[in-house]
């Protein structure tokens, strides 16, 4: 290296009270010295001989203190890319956390599984993952921050370059991957790392006294299950396996700030080369599924009880789907249900619903005497409380009984009877009567009372008490 080759890399301009550090692939490095002493006045630049058929060497030389500036013969298409600070529209002195908000907002808007047959986006999206992975690390941010071409100047004659991206980009110059594809498809529209299965849909018929106390039921239907020869690992227990070059065994991938199950292990750490022959790999059969599901008491028609992780299985690294069992409940001879309320029919003969009496009605935890009031009418209800279904969720943790009473009329009468029945349609012709006279009375009374006001109470009573 010649005694003045440092000055095609600088420009002579006065010294700023910060020196800055570059580095390049065979060019020059400076280091920074952030406080000017005597003891640090020169810099130290490191040449490094790259050229075909000469051994690679290092050179030494000390310079003197010039604020280091880069050119390049290229400059001008540079300078118009953006500063990573630009790319993820952030000031250069934004936080850890700012930085972080806005690669989200970015990230979410040019991902490519929002923005489909979008070439555009996702190189926009390649730019703003770089920048984000470059500025989230203090490390590669603080070198970023010294790097080699500059474009504008900053308050302490620093000067920021927006091509400084490129000496990074080498670095990551690699095409959208599965594992970045996985990864912010999991955090930016959290989509779910493991797979779920699907669902099975079932239907249960319960009989009224089932549904009304609750019973166990066994069912069976088709599913997708575990290969009983693998255990649903798709893979002998022996087979042959090898280190996951990805993760190196981990079986989890981390690229700042995700971690995410690795997708060439499915999460294992190991590469399995062998497969079961029964399941082909996939670790799952059809079959039939066997599964005892507790019913509780006071379902209705309508009801679905979900019974977790019963569905299809989907293999490794996937979760069970869930059964789903829909309700069914029969039609009772006797009993008729509005919610956790039940309805029975009492059925009682013409002298019970005027005399009076006593009868036996089913419930649901067995038969029951009630009274007959005198006098009842045709439908008329009798309520037995917290005699009905169980009602969950309510402070009353049961509905109530309603007995409905049917009378029973005669369709055939001796003379007896009949004479009987006349007599008794007589006298309540003549009750009728006698209560519409009096009737007649009271209302002629209150009439000459409303047309005279000042009747006075003792006319009144002489009125009333004649008749």
């Amino acid at each position: 290296m010649g005694r003045y080759s440092w000055h095609k890399l600088c420009r002579l301009h006065f010294l700023s009270s910060t020196a800055v550090e570059a580095a390049g692939n065979g060019g020059y490095s400076l280091r920074r010295i952030t406080t000017l002493s005597p003891s640090n006045l020169p810099y130290r630049i490191t040449q490094r001989y790259t050229s075909i058929g000469r051994p690679t060497g290092v050179g030494m030389v000390e310079i003197p203190l010039l604020q280091w500036r880069c050119f390049h013969a290229t400059g001008s298409i540079h300078a118009k890319e953006q500063s990573y600070y630009e790319v993820l529209g952030v000031p250069q002195n934004a936080s850890k956390e700012d930085i972080k908000r806005a690669f989200r907002v970015l990230a979410k808007k040019y991902h490519p599984d929002a923005n489909k047959n979008n070439p555009s986006a996702q190189k926009k999206f390649l730019e703003i993952r770089e920048a984000y992975e470059t500025l989230q690390d203090p490390e590669k941010r603080a070198q970023y921050d010294m790097g080699f071409r500059s474009d504008a100047d900053d308050a302490t004659g620093f000067r920021y370059g927006a091509s400084s991206a490129g000496n990074f980009r080498s670095s990551y110059n690699t095409d959208f991957s599965d594992s970045f594809r996985k990864i912010f498809s999991e955090i930016i529209f959290e989509v779910e790392n493991d797979q779920i299965s699907s669902d099975i849909q079932a239907e249960v018929v319960l009989s009224f006294s089932e549904a009304a106390s609750g019973c166990t039921k066994q069912l069976s239907f088709d599913a997708h299950m575990a290969c009983d020869s693998c255990d649903g690992r798709g893979y002998p227990a022996n087979a042959e396996t090898r280190l996951c070059p990805t993760c190196r065994g981990v079986g989890k991938v981390t690229i700042p700030p995700f971690t995410t199950s690795c997708s060439m292990c499915k999460g294992s750490g190991r590469i399995i080369k062998g497969h079961c022959k029964s399941c082909r790999g996939s670790g799952v059969v059809e079959g039939i599924k066997e599964v005892k599901v507790t019913i509780p008491a006071g379902v209705d028609s309508g009801d679905t009880i979900r019974v977790p992780a019963a569905g299809n299985f989907g293999g490794r690294r996937s979760q069970p789907g869930n059964l789903f069992i829909h309700i069914k409940v029969a039609d009772d001879p006797l009993f008729t249900r509005d919610g956790a309320d039940v309805y029975v029919d009492a059925n009682i003969s013409f002298n019970q619903a005027i005399l009076g009496g006593e009868i036996e009605v089913p419930t649901l935890s067995g038969k029951t005497q009630v009274q007959i009031p005198r006098g009842v009418q045709h439908g008329q209800l009798l309520v037995l409380r917290r005699k009905g279904l169980p009602r969950h969720g309510f402070l009353v943790n049961h509905g109530d009984q309603y007995v409905r009473f049917r009378i029973n009329l005669p369709t055939e009468l001796n003379e007896r009877q009949r004479a009987i029945l006349e007599e008794f349609a007589v006298e309540e012709i003549k009750h009728e009567n006698d209560t519409s006279t009096e009737t007649d009375c009271f209302s002629d009374i209150a009439s000459d009372w409303i047309k005279d006001p000042e009747l006075d109470e003792h006319r009144l009573y002489q009125q009333l008490s004649t008749g």
